[in-house]
């Protein structure tokens, strides 16, 4: 490159051999960085020390003196450039004379320039060139100098010229619609310029862009809240009207619709041959919905002709395909099959909502892929049991099953059609092996003979003997052949007994710490393996194990993902390990691996845990820091979505093997990882079993926390009777410090438990015990929640009371900031005035409680409140404003997966219209309100509405809107005919 000055960064020659920052000490390189700063205007000596040298740090006693000694040495590092800048002395001060496109910073403008310049015409230049130039920037501009003027230039030119360039590159990247890139860049840009409008706008159009409309909506009420707060009314005029463009440009359906094309299929296989007429069988399949069952024995290649067969078919299906691998085994069933139903959900781009239970999420799935040509492959299931329903949900797609059992019941409930896979027979082996080797291989037809027609066999072996002498050849085979007539005495599976022979060849070949690494690996309870639960698992250097790792895979007992730090196991491989594990492995050794392992993931959960709950502490020891550390929220949340299935089988491998200190200590930050992503079936497994190991631990504040978690986990489940049991168990645990918090906590639960039995009387006193808990424990938050709980308990019966209560608590949510609970105050305010018919104060409690749930960005809470409004509006016949409300609180959950609260906001439509004289509308809207109840779950809500339609459907007179009003009649025309999409089956 030309030889340059940098200031993009510390003040360097850039010459050929890269950038040279120690030609000078940090004060010399501060004066030529001043100077390049001016290039070619004068520098009084005045302003060379304003900018050289910060107010904290002396001034020379004659700073021309010293100006002159640094300007003789920056003279002598410019000589060393081909063609050296000139330096010179005028009229007291200095002059750097030098060609501008010698400097970083200008060169880096003028490729911005012409970025800019090709942007409306071929915006993938643009983000090349933008790309190309940022690599100028080595840090922080003119990093040398730290005075105040310094920062005041460096501030500017951050926000004029690198800010610029960042936001048009994601200019280019949204006109591209690379929506999911720009939003990356953007969160990143808005960590260093939080106000700044036209990121915040254009935020919102990736956003809508990636059809992420309740995010968009969320975003844009806490952008717009805080810009209103900070007074910057400009910048609030400019978001809300760039929101009501995007709103209008995009149609956001009533129920959530797929965001993304899932294609999730492994690799095709390379070297798949024959197969034919299984081929044929499958490509007679339409493309519509149905069930496959592909069957046959371990190794006999079923995975692989279902993967085949899928990338062949590929353009059958273009709303996309997804593989399930389901291991074969389970620890729990239930919880299983949810983990698979979230994933197909995330693999939609509809990852669900936490408050989503377990019926909702399923109602989802089906509505997903309802009319949409998919191909889901469900790998290695372990029965019908299983998979059963997993295929009911599926029933809209191709469900291809692969399975060592015949499923033949499965078969029969589904009319699925039946695939068994044979054994290879000899022509199709050739094949396969010569694939792998010479068909000169030595012993050739004998090494087809040992694999008993198994793909993995042949694969396996073809990769081992390619390219050995005769003799070993001869002797390997020899060998196998001895184990195979050991092993198949004991076995009826001759293709099992040759794949063990053959994996015992390998194992014996290995190493000591391969083998012992092979072993161990058994112990982790999946076959997809990441590389810092190997090192976890091994014990050693991470650098020892990645060399035993390459070991194992160019043996071919484990498999590179494509991911290139993830290893997986085939699952006779794996089964193969476990045997060796028990045979060839000390007891001792056995139990300090997964001592490792456990501790690995008990740092990862609780590294997780720490980062999506800003409430969870820090881990208390780092002990495995080395193998496992989250750099973001994201990187957290990707871990546990991998790992849930496996953390959930590990907790109940440490129970089994009885390793209770470390299972109870797992299980808290796991659990917590499972409620925060609604998995609440996972969450009760695992603190089921923690409980136990607390108690048999004798740790008792412990046991008290599970239990405490435990009974909320059985709320959410609707399992109130196991949840009181749970909840009085851990208000019972004691009165000590440490347990206060706790204990008041629970008889918050359960106190909502007695209010939902309809005993307030109950409540009451247990709101009334757990508030003094909360005061001892000074909890000030759970002071706020048990005000608010009094208060809603003693509506019905004290409404003074109640009035006392909900006010103090809002007073309580004021002092701490917690926006939702002060919003749900304020609503049970309202309601509580307007059972007293206090309308104007009911009707300001819950315009303020819209206020302070927007700003928290609680969109259910925002979304009540509005309903709340438009029916005081109603029954003070302000239609126009009713309707407005109405609509709002539609608009907020539009997009979200909250339908029971969407399907109240769409009654209040209809009924405001209705109202209104708009009778055509409001059934056709009411009608959809209908559906949501329906979808929710939600019968007798169900039936409620269908007769309120059949009532109004052929109504004695029609209502209409009072003719003294005459806004009113103008709604008719203002309001949206509302017509959102019909979804029941």
């Amino acid at each position: 490159m030309d030889d340059a000055l940098g200031i993009l960064g510390t003040t360097a020659l850039l010459l050929d051999g890269g950038p040279d920052d120690t030609w000078g000490k940090p004060r010399e390189r501060a004066v030529l960085a001043t100077l390049v700063v001016h290039a070619g205007h004068v520098v009084p000596v005045e302003t060379l020390v304003r900018w050289v040298w910060p107010e904290d740090k002396p001034i020379p006693l004659n700073p021309a003196s010293t100006l002159h000694t640094y300007a003789t040495r920056i003279r002598r590092a410019l000589d060393r450039m081909p063609s050296a800048p000139a330096l010179h002395v005028v009229s007291g001060g200095y002059l750097l004379e030098v060609d501008h496109s010698r400097i970083d910073l200008h060169r880096f403008r003028a490729r911005i320039s012409e970025a800019a310049f090709s942007l409306a015409d071929d915006p993938w230049r643009t983000v090349g060139m933008i790309d190309e130039a940022l690599w100028l920037w080595r840090g922080l501009p003119a990093a040398d100098l730290t005075s105040a003027p310094a920062q005041l230039w460096r501030a500017q030119l951050l926000r004029e010229v690198w800010l610029g360039a960042h936001t048009l590159r994601v200019r280019a990247l949204l006109d591209l619609e690379r929506y999911e890139e720009a939003e990356d860049a953007l969160i990143e840009l808005q960590g260093d310029f939080p106000e700044d409008v036209v990121l915040a706008t254009m935020r919102l159009t990736a956003l809508y862009g990636l059809r992420r409309y309740a995010d968009a909506t969320r975003y844009y009420l806490v952008t717009s809240h805080r810009y209103r707060a900070d007074g910057d009314e400009y910048a609030k005029h400019q978001l809300c009207q760039h929101n009501a463009l995007l709103r209008a440009k995009h149609t956001v359906p009533a129920v959530p619709q797929p965001t993304m094309v899932p294609r999730q299929l492994p690799r095709d296989v390379t070297s798949f041959v024959g197969r034919h007429a299984e081929l044929a069988t499958l490509d007679e399949i339409g493309p519509g919905s149905g069930v496959v069952v592909i069957d046959g024995v371990g190794g006999v290649g079923k995975t692989a002709l279902a993967v085949h067969w899928a990338h062949r078919a590929r353009d059958r299906f273009p709303d996309g395909d997804v593989f399930v691998q389901l291991h074969g085994s389970s620890v729990n069933g239930q919880a299983e099959s949810a983990a698979v139903v979230d994933g197909i959900l995330a693999a939609l781009g509809q990852p669900p909502d936490p408050v989503l239970g377990r019926t909702q999420r399923e109602r989802l799935l089906s509505l997903l892929v309802a009319g949409r040509r998919m191909v889901v492959v469900l790998d290695n299931a372990r029965d019908t049991d299983q998979v059963r329903a997993l295929v009911g949900l599926l029933h809209s797609c191709l469900v291809v099953v692969t399975s060592r059992q015949r499923l033949s019941m499965l078969a029969a409930e589904t009319g699925a059609r039946r695939i068994t896979v044979e054994p290879m027979d000899t022509p199709m082996a050739e094949n396969l092996l010569a694939v792998h080797a010479d068909r000169c291989l030595p012993a050739f037809d004998r090494v087809i003979g040992f694999s008993g027609g198994s793909p993995l066999l042949i694969t396996i072996l073809g990769r081992e003997l390619c390219g050995r002498p005769r003799g070993q050849v001869d002797e390997f085979v020899a060998h196998l052949g001895m184990r195979r007539l050991l092993t198949a005495n004991s076995r009826r599976d001759e293709t099992m007994s040759a794949a063990e022979s053959c994996f015992a060849t390998a194992y014996q070949a290995l190493p000591a710490p391969e083998r012992r690494l092979f072993r161990l690996l058994a112990i982790h309870p999946g076959t997809d393996i990441a590389a810092s639960v190997a090192y976890a698992c091994d014990g050693r250097t991470p650098a020892d194990t990645m060399r035993s790792l390459s070991a194992l895979i160019s043996f071919h007992l484990v498999e590179q993902d494509d991911e290139l730090d993830r290893f997986r196991f085939h699952n006779m491989v794996a089964e193969f390990a476990a045997r060796c594990l028990d045979r060839d492995e000390m007891a001792e050794d056995r139990d300090a691996a997964l001592s490792r392992l456990l501790e690995f993931y008990r740092v990862a959960a609780t590294d997780a845990a720490r980062l999506l709950c800003r409430e969870y502490p820090a881990p208390a020891s780092r002990a495995t820091e080395r193998w496992v550390a989250f750099s973001d929220v994201a990187e957290a949340a990707a871990w546990f979505d991998r790992e849930r299935t496996t953390l959930l089988a590990l907790v109940r491998t440490g129970y089994e093997a009885a390793r209770h200190d470390q299972v109870w200590s797992l299980a808290e930050p796991a659990a917590l990882l499972f409620d925060l992503a609604g998995c609440h079936v996972e969450s009760r497994s695992v603190r089921e079993l923690a409980v136990d190991s607390a108690d048999r631990e004798g740790k008792r504040e412990a046991a008290a926390a599970v239990q405490h978690g435990l009974g909320l986990t059985c709320i959410r489940l609707g399992d109130h009777d196991a949840a009181r049991r749970w909840l009085e168990a851990a208000a019972n645990s004691g009165d000590t410090e440490q347990l206060r918090g706790g204990q008041a906590s629970a008889l918050l639960q359960l106190g909502r438990l007695a209010m939902l039995r309809g005993d307030a009387e109950e409540a009451v006193r247990l709101y009334v015990r757990g508030a003094a808990a909360a005061e001892r424990a000074m909890d000030v938050t759970g002071s706020c929640w048990f005000e608010f709980r009094l208060g809603q308990a003693l509506r019905g019966v004290d409404r003074a009371g109640a009035l006392a209560h909900l006010w103090e608590g809002r007073r309580i949510a004021q002092s701490i900031g917690e926006g939702s609970v002060e919003s749900a105050i304020l609503a049970e305010l309202g309601a509580t005035y307007r059972d007293l018919g206090d309308m104007p104060t009911a009707l300001a409690c819950y315009e303020d409680a819209l206020t302070v749930a927007e700003a928290a960005s609680d969109l259910t809470a925002a979304a009540l409140a509005c309903v709340a409004l438009s029916e005081i509006c109603v029954e003070q016949r302000q239609f126009t404003k009713a309707g407005g409300f109405a609509e709002k609180g539609v608009e907020l959950l539009r997009g979200t997966q909250e339908f029971a609260a969407q399907a109240l906001a769409v009654e209040a439509l209809a009924d405001t219209l209705h109202s209104s004289g708009e009778l055509h509308t409001a059934l056709s809207v009411w009608q959809e309100a209908m559906d949501l109840y329906d979808y929710t779950g939600s019968p007798g809500l169900t039936v409620r509405l269908q007769e309120k339609i059949d009532r109004f459907r052929f109504p004695s007179r029609v209502p209409s809107a009072r003719v003294d009003e005459p806004s009113e009649q103008a709604m008719v025309h203002t309001l949206p005919v509302i017509r959102l999409s019909r979804f029941r089956n």
